[in-house]
């Protein structure tokens, strides 16, 4: 796998675990004196915050990482009621790409590696060509993939949602199993760590199911 420098988090669908890994990572690079940026390129879910618009995920993160939040850095495209229609009733009025690329860029002057959060399963913003893969490969990260845990459904969700990146040549860096039964770690740890082997990928870790870790 190539070298990267930034991370993307993405997962097979809503509800998996990528905003409270994403601040795990986080947390830990911050621990480690590493200085590091946060960005949700792609938001659904929309906050006021400030008399601006932003994605919810974004107002939790700036109050970690203790940064000023600028919706344009932080939260560039904002997906809201009726964004699809309209850009498909006229692509030429919007030019989400250069937000994004304008986001990466102030970010990349003040950090060492800026996380970047995915929005729902890989294909969400497809339709405005602003999937998940899209966005990894233009702010050129290298993907975290989060999976629920399991073993036969883990590793179908991953063979599925995992040849997006593929297809648009994204690294992946690895996969973290998450909400897995205290009971079923060692187990789930065994099996996925014999399909990602036959793939190159790499376990990074299990992590068992805890109900509080759902209210970060």
């Amino acid at each position: 796998m190539e070298k990267v420098k930034h991370l993307f988090i993405a997962a097979n669908s809503q509800h998996v675990g990528k905003t409270t890994s994403t601040l795990g990572l986080v947390a830990a690079f911050m621990k480690r004196a590493i200085k590091v940026g946060y960005c949700k390129p792609v938001g659904q879910q929309i906050l006021d915050f400030n008399e601006f618009s932003v994605d919810k995920d974004t107002v939790l993160f700036a109050d970690l990482i203790n940064f000023d939040l600028r919706p344009e850095v932080h939260s560039p495209v904002i997906l809201g009621k009726g964004a699809t229609t309209a850009y498909l009733d006229d692509p030429s009025k919007f030019d989400f790409a250069t937000k994004i690329q304008f986001a990466a860029q102030i970010l990349e002057r003040k950090t060492e590696i800026i996380i970047y959060e995915g929005t729902g399963h890989p294909g969400v913003g497809s339709v405005v060509n602003l999937s998940n893969a899209d966005v990894a490969k233009q702010v050129n990260a290298g993907v975290i993939f989060i999976v629920e845990g399991g073993i036969g459904s883990a590793i179908d969700e991953l063979n599925m949602c995992l040849s997006l990146f593929r297809e648009k040549g994204v690294p992946i860096v690895g996969v973290i199993v998450n909400k897995v039964l205290p009971e079923k770690i060692e187990k789930v740890r065994h099996y996925l760590n014999i399909w990602l082997n036959s793939q190159n990928m790499k376990l990074l870790g299990v992590i068992p199911y805890d109900k509080s870790l759902g209210f970060p």
